[in-house]
């Protein structure tokens, strides 16, 4: 098929016939979590996730897969209608993997970097895409030892996808602020909320998305990249919110593994609340679909400082505008989406962010924790230890709520 493109070039292109968008009719969910393996007894990371994973399959444990990393683990759940769904299926996924990798001698930890393991002393993964990743990053590949959450939305079509890419994409300064959880780097404080956000950077196509007005614009853009060798697949791009057309989602993954699963939850949660709303504008106004400039302009700037001061950073949403703290306008946008999420069964979830305090993010509990003892060993039982409480919280309250049901 041959397309004029902006540039006046004819191109044959990814038509959207040819790159088809499996689109969801609902909002559904699917969240992805990256994992540390910690050594036990010297709290560092490990390259322990062949065994883990080999253990995973023995137990037909299927949500459990590899990382770029052999120190990394993730844990994803299968299709979810909404964020209590996602709890129900996640919480004994990890419950289960943590048990295994007991087992095996190593414990799990939440956060966005480790405190004081050195990234070049880790292993690649030797899966055939892992490997072209390292090769072609060289020394930087071995930096990538940070770990995120993903969330992938269901949305109806490309055209949906695209327009609430460009409509939300001012908002992922909000969601990395809230996530915030990587304020060290081998064994130094980086003075960053989140210094994952600075350093990923597996290739050029990573970060604040590209304005892509459609759908068909989207597929020029794979189009051209690909034809310049600079993409085998649409998978290669790493942008802070992408569209996955193969899943009919759109995966947000501009957030921090964060310090605590509430803190998932809640987030979960905001994210299908925005695109449950961003749905409700773009049928109401087509035409946001196409995105404030302005303001996607801007969200590069205001996610750097999102990066290196959370929540407590002061942003421009829109110039001539006076700046606020990404705290306030993240406090406003929760209340204005709080009876999307009454209606959607989410209110609970969305509470779980509120209140919106500058000194209670990830990042600033961990700096406290070592401000306060000087012990990296603090830190690490924190990561190891909060997750799994949470997890043995919720499964015995669900469990004694069932045995009563059948007593």
């Amino acid at each position: 098929m041959m397309r004029s493109t902006r540039t006046g070039r004819q191109l044959s292109v990814f038509a959207p016939e040819t790159l088809p968008f499996k689109g969801s009719p609902e909002t559904t969910l699917g969240v992805e979590l990256e994992l540390q393996i910690i050594d036990r007894d010297s709290g560092e990371l490990v390259p322990g996730a062949g065994r883990l994973l080999e253990a995973s399959e023995e137990e037909h444990l299927n949500n459990v897969v590899g990382e770029f990393l052999l120190s990394m683990i993730e844990v994803k759940t299968d299709i979810c209608r909404n964020v209590s769904e996602v709890r129900d299926t996640l919480f004994p996924t990890l419950r289960r993997v943590k048990t295994l990798a007991a087992a095996l001698g190593y414990d799990l930890a939440l956060g966005a970097t480790h405190p004081f393991s050195r990234a070049s002393m880790g292993a690649v993964s030797p899966d055939p895409r892992y490997q072209k990743i390292r090769k072609r990053q060289g020394w930087l590949a071995y930096q990538e030892a940070i770990f995120g959450l993903h969330v992938h939305v269901g949305v109806p079509d490309g055209e949906s996808a695209m327009g609430l890419i460009n409509l939300l994409t001012p908002y992922l300064p909000h969601l990395l602020a809230l996530s915030a959880n990587s304020p060290f780097w081998q064994g130094l404080d980086t003075e960053f909320a989140s210094c994952r956000s600075a350093q990923f950077r597996p290739s050029p196509h990573a970060g604040i998305p590209q304005q892509c007005d459609t759908w068909a614009h989207f597929c020029d853009y794979c189009h051209i990249q690909k034809e310049c060798g600079a993409l085998e697949s649409p998978k290669d791009i790493y942008w802070d919110i992408r569209p996955r057309h193969d899943l009919g989602t759109i995966e947000f993954r501009v957030c921090d593994a964060p310090a605590s699963l509430s803190t998932l939850l809640g987030l979960t949660s905001l994210i299908r609340c925005m695109v449950i709303d961003g749905l409700r504008i773009l049928k109401e106004r087509p035409e946001v679909g196409q995105g404030d400039l302005a303001q996607i302009w801007m969200a590069a700037e205001n996610k750097a400082r999102a990066g290196r001061f959370g929540l407590a950073a002061e942003i421009v949403r829109r110039p001539g505008r006076p700046k606020c703290t990404l705290a306030d306008d993240t406090a406003e946008l929760i209340d204005r989406l709080m009876p999307v999420g009454k209606a959607a069964g989410e209110a609970e979830f969305l509470d779980m962010l509120k209140p919106v305090d500058i000194h209670d993010t990830g990042a600033e509990r961990q700096r406290r924790l070592y401000r306060q003892t000087g012990s990296w060993t603090t830190v690490i039982e924190e990561m190891k230890g909060r997750w799994v409480q949470e997890v043995e919280e919720t499964l015995s309250r669900e469990e004694t709520s069932s045995g009563a049901l059948v007593a």
